[in-house]
Order: structure tokens, then sequence, then C-alpha cells
């Protein structure tokens, strides 16, 4: 697990733009040449990979990076996996002002392991910061620091094809369809602000452009046109995308009260099939690209 702990002491009585700004002057960021690593005496049993609960097993060690007002960002620490001590005045536990990345570490056919364009998490991660008005830090530093921590809990990556360490969300949809015009196109929502920007999302919609065999979409899409292009059998493939499921089908819509049902299963699903074979291809090392960089 990678967690950042920040430690913010006092209250934010001046205005907000204050605040942000007071955040950025302190200690620009923590170098990965400072982090110190303390093993943990006592290491867990590995478990079997056929009995792996999502989200139920946790590694050896965590990263933590403080920071605080005064001092800014301390040097990076892999320590022994534990609680976090929080300061009943957290503002994380008053205002909610947190964030939070997940990404996967896998272990390929090769037996290296690898992360899947980290350099996206890094940059949604520090959007997320800086709309949080939180301490910013340097990308690259902090990929230096998960590598380090990746090293160190290597054994936790499962020799298996079908799990892997997730880095401590939710879902972006796609429709596959057939359009007005009878041009096959893949669509979904923009990136609006309220809409996930996700890693998974972004490399389904590069994948689905470097193939050109269908028109790639990002737009808003009605109800009543889902609706309608399930009445007339123009849907082919409704599937969402995410770290943890990669590419997860989806059989069956309920709105306001009535259940609409999805032929993606039917038709395959062919493209979401595509997608994840592509996709865990790269992860695990079947096919070689920059996406995916060799850790350990």
């Amino acid at each position: 697990m990678a967690a950042i702990r920040t430690a913010l002491n006092g209250r934010f009585l001046q205005p907000l733009s204050l605040s942000c700004g007071s955040l950025r002057f302190v200690s620009s960021s923590f170098k990965a040449a400072d982090l110190t690593i303390e093993r943990n005496p006592v290491v867990k049993p590995k478990p079997d990979p056929s009995t792996l609960v999502f989200g139920k097993q946790f590694s050896d060690h965590m990263l933590t990076i403080s920071w605080s007002a005064a001092g800014g960002w301390e040097a990076p620490q892999i320590k022994a996996f534990q609680n976090l001590s929080l300061h009943p005045a957290s503002s994380a536990l008053h205002y909610s002002i947190e964030l939070f990345e997940g990404m996967k570490a896998f272990r390929g056919v090769d037996n290296s392991i690898r992360l899947f364009r980290p350099m996206l998490n890094m940059e949604r991660m520090y959007r997320s910061a800086e709309r949080s008005c939180l301490p910013l830090f340097d990308k690259v530093e902090l990929i230096k620091c998960i590598n380090k921590l990746i090293e160190v809990d290597q054994e936790w990556v499962p020799y298996s094809t079908d799990a892997s360490l997730l880095l401590y969300g939710t879902m972006n949809l796609f429709i596959y369809w057939t359009t007005e015009k009878g041009e096959k196109e893949l669509v979904t929502p923009p990136l609006d602000g309220v809409i996930l920007p996700g890693v998974t999302r972004q490399s389904l919609l590069d994948l689905a452009r470097e193939w050109g065999d269908f028109k790639v979409t990002e737009r808003r899409v009605l109800m009543k046109e889902l609706i309608d292009a399930l009445d007339d059998g123009r849907i082919l493939e409704v599937f969402g995308s995410g770290t943890a499921c990669v590419v997860c089908p989806v059989g069956s819509l309920l709105y306001r009260g009535q259940t609409y049902q999805i032929p993606t299963m039917k038709n395959g699903p062919d493209l979401a099939k595509r997608f994840h074979k592509e996709l865990t291809d790269i992860q695990y090392g079947r096919t070689q690209r920059d996406w995916a960089p060799v850790i350990v």
C-alpha cells in the first residue's frame, strides 16, 4: 500500500486563495534519493492467488511522506504496514480535504514486474492535489518512491496473470453501437469535470483510435438516445472500464424502475474482449510497449 500522509496544523481562517498559495512555497517536493527503508521484522505468509479477495490482503510495507505547514515535505519512508495516526483536528476528517489514487503492479509472463502508464496516474494525482489546495509534489520523484516500494514488496505481486498488486474507483462507461447513419461508433462521456479521467479509459480511447476500425467519440449521451438505440436494435455492447476490472461488460441497465437488457454478451462481447486482451497483454508483458515500464 502506498500512502501519503499530510499533517495540516492549525485551522484555515484565511481566504481559500491565500490558503492555496501558502501551501505552494514550503519545500517544493520530496526526493527519492532521501528515501529510507525500515523493513518489517514480521512478514506475513503470502496468500494463495486462487483465494484472493479484492482489497482484503495487504503487503508488509507502506510508503509514507509527511508534510507540515512549517517544514514542508519530509523525507519519504518505507516502513512496516500499520495504521495511520491522525490528529483529531485533521482537515481530512473535518473537511474531507484529501485525495485518492489507485494503480496496479503486474507480474508478467517473463517474471518482470510492471506498472501500467504510471505517469498518467501521477498527473491525475497532481491535478487532484492542485484542485484540493493540497501540497504539490514532483511526479517523477513519487514514481521513484513507488517503484522502490514495489521492489521491497515484490514477492507480494502474485505469480498469476489473473491477479495483481493494487496500489492504493469508479468505472467509465462505453457504448458501442451503430449510429442512425449505419456507422459503427464507440462513444463515452467527455471529461467535463464530473467524469473521472481514467487511465484505462484513456488507454481504450488510444487503442481504438490506433485501430481505426470504427468512429470514436467523446460526448454526452442521453438516456433517450440509448433507449431509442436499444429499441432499434442498434446497441452492440456496453461496458465499463477501470483499474480494478480493466473492462467489464454491462448486461442490463435500471432506469426509472425499468430494467433494459443490453445484448453485450450475445455479441461476444467481441470489442470488450479485444480491449481486455490488448490491455492485459501489455500489462503482463506478452506485448511490449512503453505503456508498461519494467520496475523489477
